[in-house]
């Protein structure tokens, strides 16, 4: 009576087919000093075979998995994604121009690209503001040495 914690398969080769037969030259001439044994060899080698694969469809229910997970966006959906979109943009561009308009001086609200932009337009400001006034003694030393 077999032990219920062992599986036989059988594996044929058929040595009119090139590959087969050079399979079938590896299983018997098989050095089992490196390799434990033929079992094990084929073992390892369609294991790594398998991981190499790693997500594809080597298995029978991957392909029912991938269809699972590939779900349709509905007409709905991309409308609401649609006025999502549309109502950041509208709240960034709001954002925008009055921070332009105020001279960098509006509040950013916190978070999103908005605040990003607006700091970068406060600073730019802040800059052009702390400009010190054109001395005309200076200009006409620089025109000199043009």
């Amino acid at each position: 009576m077999g032990k219920s914690n062992i599986v036989f398969r059988s594996y044929r080769l058929n040595l009119d087919n090139e590959q087969q037969r050079r399979v079938n030259k590896v299983l018997a001439e098989l050095n089992t000093d490196i390799h434990k044994s033929v079992n094990q060899f084929i073992t390892d080698a369609i294991d790594f075979y398998a991981n190499s694969f790693e997500n594809e469809n080597l298995l029978k229910d991957a392909g029912e998995r991938k269809k699972k997970e590939e779900q349709y966006i509905s007409k709905s959906d991309l409308d609401g994604i649609r006025e999502e979109l549309k109502n950041d943009v509208k709240n960034e561009i709001i954002m925008l121009l009055g921070a332009a308009l105020g001279g960098g001086a509006v509040r950013a609200a916190e978070g999103g690209m908005g605040r990003m932009v607006m700091e970068t337009v406060a600073k730019e400001t802040e800059e052009h503001r702390r400009e010190e006034p054109v001395d005309p003694t200076m200009m006409e030393l620089v025109e000199d040495w043009g």
